[in-house]
């Protein structure tokens, strides 16, 4: 592995991890019922606020301190203090919750034991592969999604042979396709790692319990501005509109993955960049993001031109009158994909208030138009309010590192 180059690697480690988490939302659309489908998307949809706040409190600032601390030892230490207690709280509660839940939990019930290790194994294998990517170490992120992806092909084949038709068989599965990658990555990870000095830990815990605040607090908003449209569309416009939501957002989920991948490995490098220079920052941006961008958006303008058949391919003929809102949320993620520099540079230089101040501004938007949006134009208010949810974050962004001198054409200059 060390001779093929990091980028490309990279690329073959997208292009797994994407793609395994494709293959089993569309093997589940065809495996499940649509309510046991629903159950799933509904526990992907918590699973994924509780992996915000990992993401806020440990991965976030990882990712902005880990390309220059030179302890690296000593600082996987005070990353497992944040991260350890964390998962163990979101793992126990599905079990408390099996244990004395409330009755309208009933339906959800059989799903907790198997949802608590999966959540376990989720967030621990979500860490690890940040912080690899992180620090350059492609090749253990490759290992770690090619045996998980190997171990959820198999899962998921045995399940369409057997004619398995439970979620919580398959919740067992996906939580057990990550082990092996967990034990690769894990006796990396612990290799070397010793325990720091008191002063040191207290450094590293104010950094991320304290200045990630403001990212947790933009985790949960952004997670709420996300999926009110969605949680509230099956209440209001029914369930069938929801599932065409969830089943647009896993075809869309490929690009979100990309992104994130893209955003973990190329941060520290920016912000390495940025602690020499301004102008040192703009030209990593353009060198680091410049053709991932266009090749995204040309991959999106495909997307758009051959909705209907795209939609049909992959789903069935009943989705086909439905391209319209791929369409839509094709025009959401090119704004996602234009607007995306700013984005790490808001991350860059650490105003993580402003951060906050965006979503928030965002998730008022959605919290004040979501019922009109939905009841007067049912899945088309809900793909734009999403739209104009997203424009607000980024005028928001523009603005406060406009007041900041930043020059932010020369983000573009490819």
């Amino acid at each position: 592995m060390g001779r093929i180059p990091k980028q490309l690697q990279l690329i073959a480690e997208q292009g797994m991890f994407s793609g395994t988490g494709f293959l089993v939302n569309i093997a589940l659309v065809k495996l499940l019922s649509l309510e046991q489908y629903g159950r799933f998307a509904s526990l992907i949809i918590v699973v994924y606020l509780l992996l915000a706040v990992v993401q806020s409190l440990v991965v976030q600032p990882l990712q902005v301190h880990v390309a220059t601390e030179r302890r690296d030892a000593d600082y996987r230490s005070v990353l497992l203090v944040v991260l350890l207690p964390l998962v163990g709280l979101f793992s126990v509660a599905p079990l408390l919750l099996y244990v004395a839940g409330p009755g309208w939990m009933a339906e959800y019930r059989p799903l907790l034991p198997a949802s608590a290790g999966y959540v376990a194994a989720f967030l621990l294998s979500d860490f690890l592969r940040k912080y690899f990517l992180a620090r350059g170490r492609t090749e253990v992120v490759v290992g770690m999604t090619g045996t998980y992806l190997l171990g959820v092909a198999a899962g998921l084949a045995y399940g369409a042979y057997a004619g398995v038709d439970d979620l919580v068989p398959y919740l067992l599965l996906l939580g057990a396709a990550f082990v092996p990658g967990l034990l690769l990555g894990g006796i990396v990870y612990l290799r070397g790692c010793r325990l720091p000095e008191l002063a040191f830990l207290r450094r590293y815990l104010r950094i991320h319990l304290l200045e990630g605040q403001w990212l947790l607090y933009a985790a949960v908003v952004q997670w709420l501005s996300s999926n009110l449209y969605v949680m509230t569309s099956g209440l209001l416009i029914g369930v069938e509109a929801l599932g065409v939501l969830r089943f647009v957002q896993t075809l869309l989920g490929v690009i979100n993955i990309v992104l994130q991948t893209l955003e973990n490995y190329v941060l520290p490098r920016l912000s390495e960049a940025y602690r020499v220079s301004v102008e040192q920052y703009y030209r990593s941006a353009q060198r680091q993001l410049g053709w991932y961008q266009l090749a995204t958006l040309a991959g999106l303008g495909v997307l758009f031109v051959f909705a209907r058949e795209v939609i049909v391919l992959v789903g069935d003929t009943a989705f086909a009158p439905y391209a319209f809102v791929l369409r839509g949320m094709v025009l959401l993620y090119g704004v996602i994909v234009i607007a995306y520099p700013v984005r790490l540079l808001i991350r860059v230089t650490e105003l993580n208030r402003s951060y906050f101040t965006a979503y928030l501004a965002s998730f008022l938007f959605s919290l004040v138009s979501y019922r009109y949006l939905l009841g007067t134009f049912g899945v088309t208010g809900a793909v734009a309010g999403l739209i104009v949810n997203q424009l607000i974050l980024q005028a928001t962004w523009l603005v406060v590192l406009h007041k900041k001198q930043f020059k932010l054409w020369k983000l573009y200059t490819w």
